[in-house]
Formats: C-alpha cells, sequence, structure tokens
C-alpha cells in the first residue's frame, strides 16, 4: 500500500467514526491516551498543593481524601478562631480567599482557587479523576444534592442552641430522608464490585459523597448521652458502598493516622445520661 492509499484509508475511517457519531469518544480516548488522564477535561498536574482551612475536617475533608487517593504531597493552614480573622484580612486584600471563605487550595502550577466543590472537581480533572462528558450531569447533580443534604446537618451543630433533641430528630426524621434519596440512585451492591458511584472508576464525587456518609457516622457516634443508631443500617448499598471506599488502601491508612484531624463539631450540648433512648 502506497501514502496515498494510506491515507485514503485514514480519511474514510476518519469519516467513517464522524458519521457513526463515535467522533467523541474517539477524541477523548485519543486525549486519554495522549495525557495519561481518564475524564472529559483533563487538566495539567498539580505538584504541591496548600489547603487553606480550619485544623478540623470540614468542607476541606474530601478535598483532602482525593489528594490522599491520588497520591498528591500537599499541607494545609490549620487556622484556628484566633488565627483566621487576620488570615482572612490578608487573603482577601491578596484576592486569594474570592468570597471571604475556606477552604482555597494554591498549587505549585501556579492555581489558586476556592470554593470545596470548584476544588474537587478541578483536582479530578488534574488526577484523572474527572467524570466522563457522558457522566457530566450526573456528578453535578450528585454534587449538588450532597450539598444539599450536607446543609441541613451544617446549620444544625452551627447553632449556638443546638441541643441533644435536635440531634434526635436529625438521625430519626432529616438523615435518614436524604440517605433515603441517596440509596435509591446508588449503584447495585453488585455492580459496585466492578464501579464506584458513578463510573466504573473513581471520580471526583465519589469523594463527595463517601464524606458525606463518613461526616454522618462520626456524627451519630458522638457522646450525647445517646447510643449510636448505625445510620447507615437500613441503606445496604450505602452501607456497602461506604465500606468499600473506606477499604481503599489509601483511605485506609490516611483515616487511621495522625495526620486526619480530628470529628469535632462547633457546639457540642452537654450529654444527657438519663435521657430516653431513641
Amino acid at each position: 500500500m502506497d501514502w496515498l492509499q494510506f491515507g485514503a484509508v485514514i480519511i474514510a475511517a476518519l469519516g467513517t467514526i464522524y458519521l457513526t457519531g463515535k467522533s467523541g469518544i474517539f477524541m477523548r480516548k485519543f486525549q486519554e491516551i495522549a495525557t495519561g488522564k481518564a475524564g472529559c477535561v483533563p487538566a495539567e498536574d498539580l505538584g504541591f498543593v496548600t489547603i487553606h482551612y480550619f485544623a478540623g475536617r470540614g468542607r476541606a475533608e474530601a478535598i483532602r481524601l482525593l489528594l490522599e487517593q491520588a497520591n498528591v504531597p500537599y499541607n494545609q493552614t490549620d487556622f484556628s478562631r484566633e488565627t483566621w480573622p487576620e488570615a482572612k484580612k490578608a487573603g482577601v486584600e491578596k484576592g486569594l480567599y474570592t468570597y471571604g471563605q475556606v477552604p482555597a487550595i494554591v498549587t505549585s502550577s501556579g492555581v489558586s482557587m476556592v470554593q470545596q466543590q470548584a476544588i474537587l472537581h478541578y483536582l479530578g480533572r488534574a488526577t484523572g479523576m474527572d467524570c466522563d462528558c457522558e457522566d457530566m450531569h450526573r456528578c453535578e447533580v450528585l454534587a449538588l444534592g450532597v450539598e444539599d443534604a450536607r446543609s441541613k446537618l451544617s446549620k444544625l451543630v452551627y447553632d449556638p442552641s443546638f441541643s441533644v433533641a435536635m440531634r434526635d430528630e436529625y438521625l430519626k426524621e432529616i438523615a435518614p430522608l436524604w440517605l433515603g434519596y441517596f440509596e435509591k440512585i446508588a449503584p447495585s451492591i453488585s455492580s459496585q464490585q466492578r464501579g464506584y458511584f458513578v463510573s466504573h472508576r473513581l471520580t471526583w464525587v465519589d469523594f463527595l459523597i463517601f464524606d458525606l456518609l463518613d461526616t454522618n457516622i462520626e456524627f451519630d457516634k458522638l457522646d450525647m448521652g445517646r447510643p449510636p443508631v448505625a445510620i447507615l443500617a437500613q441503606f445496604p448499598k450505602l452501607n456497602s458502598y461506604y465500606n468499600r471506599m473506606k477499604a481503599l488502601p489509601s483511605i485506609a491508612n490516611y483515616q487511621s493516622s495522625p495526620q486526619r484531624p480530628p470529628f469535632k463539631i462547633p457546639y457540642m450540648p452537654k450529654p444527657e445520661s438519663n435521657a430516653k433512648q431513641m
């Protein structure tokens, strides 16, 4: 076959791919081979990452989990209530804290950004854990659903009048409602052996969902004079998914390491030792 014939074959093959609607898949596969990263829109390597956040888990924990899984080196600022006001002022003046909030990240590759979900999505793009283009809409729906569910607990624990009765209501009514929504759309237990919440591979959304589940489990275990309710017991698909994520070597090592911040809430009511059990 001479070069003219070879060129004709290539053109015919490309034309066939285009006409059959497979051009997007072909281009993404080519992109994955070229960048070494799966996902819809790969980004450049991160280098070293600095997480700007408080000395707690909170909204930075899903970010830490993803970085641990991707084996990306990072450090963190660990602000306290005393150091945050001055750090906030400096960060706003420098343009680092766009909305006067954290988490924020700064990478040695020159990227600085805020907003938890935007950060996670970018980290996913940079580490080969972005969603595929055809899954992007589902990833966005899941991420925003996590935010809605998370806000129910955040509203509770940031209330100075937070009480054991409010804890009971959350674990008995609010958490089961929202976890039930996620149980309905969670992958079957059998399919979890081959993949994760959205894809056959990990995506940035997995760390949001895992952190939501882990946060609720940790909240359930806090000593307020009540026994834990085993919050995932009635959600077999979520429970299976949680345990699979937790067993990933990088996640398991991180969760058992002294580097992991302790779980704590802003306002802790006094335990009610004589309170009625749920």
